[in-house]
């Protein structure tokens, strides 16, 4: 009779053991995990001042129009005043220029000479 009763404490133990890890892997507040800046979307700077400079755009509210040529987005960037105008192209195809092998090839050796001097103590390179 002892070790049944013994044997009763230790399922009851594991399944209070499981009960809790299955209770605290569950989010506690379904909206925690979702994304809030679905209206947010992300450009890369052209500007002379700060290029490459990476600007979140607010698409929750802006401008729209066109002309022969082209079609216009104005929007704010994210909490700032100034307007940001996306410009496409209007009633044609169009696609970014493809990357050059060559240059991403040099690129991938860059990076692996900056791993390489790090490794054995060297200085780092600086692009220009």
């Amino acid at each position: 009779m002892k070790r049944v009763l013994e044997r009763m404490v230790t399922l009851i133990m594991v399944g209070f053991i499981l009960t809790a890890m299955l209770f605290l892997s569950c989010p506690l507040y379904p909206g925690s995990t979702q994304n809030k800046e679905i209206n947010v979307w992300r450009k890369v700077s052209t500007e002379e001042l700060n290029p490459g400079l990476i600007v979140p755009l607010d698409m929750s509210k802006g401008y729209a129009f066109s002309d022969d040529m082209c079609i216009y987005i104005v929007v704010h960037a994210v909490g700032e005043e100034d307007a940001v105008v996306i410009v496409f192209p209007n009633g044609g195809y169009w696609s970014s220029p493809e990357p050059d092998p060559f240059l991403e090839e040099l690129q991938n050796e860059f990076e692996s000479l900056e791993e390489y001097l790090k490794n054995k103590g060297g200085t780092e390179w600086k692009k220009n």
